[in-house]
């Protein structure tokens, strides 16, 4: 009986010791799950709404666990602040200006701060500070995003619909396009036509790229009349020379209209040889016998010659007349022979 007592005895501190263990093993595992043995320091942020964000959630940043959420309390009238443990380790790379918004595991999954953002010539954090939040759309926000989005959808398809049955019913230029052939003809015509103009434009411009380029090729008259500034004053003058000559010319017409309308009159003797017939016939008489009394001076002069007593004179003068006649014809001869 004694000995029963005693094993039973041992068989229940076994179980009480094994369910020990047990709870101390879990005890530290769910500890260390939740970071709460770990060195941590302290930071907070104020939100406007947490959507559903509970005490001991976790802290993430950049994608990995670096915290729990220690406290959730109301601040102010609609908001809320939020303390987390952030561990010692992570604390070197989260910087004072980073912010922090709720989040979640997934679609639906658990809810959770991530921390982001931050500047290298903000610092780390040393604890106790507040950091910035960015406003989240919750579950509810993006359930009401989606529904406007399905009924914007719904009038999409509804109107896409109408255009649909209209183009197959022939109504309007998109449907004539698809139903008119004679339509879609002409259309094309027009485009083939366009194509045409744009080959030649493409060749007159060309064209044009290709004089441009001998004009201002050196030598030519047109590079010379851009470069080279003598041309240009050369033209100039040139241009100031006709100006000159068309002055002149205006002058001289001017001048010869001014004599016309004299000669039109009897006031100078060409207007009275132009217009008094009377005057034109007695000059006429006047040279008329002018050329005859001319006539006969010759023919006295011939006769004069030819008398004895002027014979020898004249015989004389044409002697020196024939010698000085070759001295003449010996000098250029000497002067070719020279040459």
């Amino acid at each position: 009986m004694s000995t029963e007592k005693n094993k039973r005895t041992v068989i229940v501190g076994l179980f009480v010791t094994l369910g020990l263990l047990i709870l101390v093993v879990g005890v530290f595992t769910l500890g260390g799950q939740k970071k709460t043995f770990a060195p941590s320091i302290d930071v907070q942020a104020v939100f406007d709404n947490v959507n559903g964000l509970q005490k001991g959630d976790n802290v993430w940043f950049s994608g990995v666990k670096v915290g729990v959420v220690r406290s959730i309390e109301f601040n102010g009238n609609s908001q809320i602040r939020v303390t987390m443990h952030i561990e010692r380790k992570a604390q070197e790379f989260i910087r004072k200006d980073a912010k922090a918004k709720v989040g979640a595991e997934g679609f639906i999954g658990n809810k959770l701060v991530v921390i982001y953002g931050g500047s290298e010539k903000a610092g780390p954090i040393e604890g106790g500070e507040h950091l910035m939040v960015e406003k989240t759309l919750s579950t509810d926000d993006m359930m009401a995003t989606l529904q406007k989005n399905n009924e914007n959808l719904v009038a999409i398809t509804t109107d896409f619909k109408t255009v649909s049955n209209r183009l197959v019913s022939g109504e309007g230029t998109a449907g004539a396009l698809l139903t008119d052939a004679t339509l879609y003809k002409s259309l094309a015509s027009t485009a083939s036509n366009l194509q045409v103009a744009a080959r030649n434009s493409q060749v007159l411009s060309s064209r044009i790229a290709a004089y441009t380029a001998q004009l201002e090729k050196p030598g030519s008259l047109a590079n010379g009349l851009v470069n080279d500034t003598v041309i240009m004053a050369n033209l100039q003058a040139a241009v100031k020379q006709i100006n000159d000559a068309a002055n002149a010319a205006h002058s001289f017409t001017s001048n010869l209209k001014t004599v016309s309308d004299q000669l039109r009159t009897d006031n100078s003797a060409a207007g009275v040889l132009l217009n008094d017939q009377e005057a034109a016939e007695d000059l006429k008489a006047i040279l008329e016998n002018l050329n005859s009394g001319s006539r006969k001076l010759d023919e006295d002069l011939e006769a004069l010659q030819h008398n004895f007593l002027f014979r020898g004179y004249f015989r004389k003068k044409a002697k020196r007349e024939a010698k000085a006649r070759e001295a003449e014809e010996k000098m250029r001869e000497a002067a070719e022979k020279d040459n």
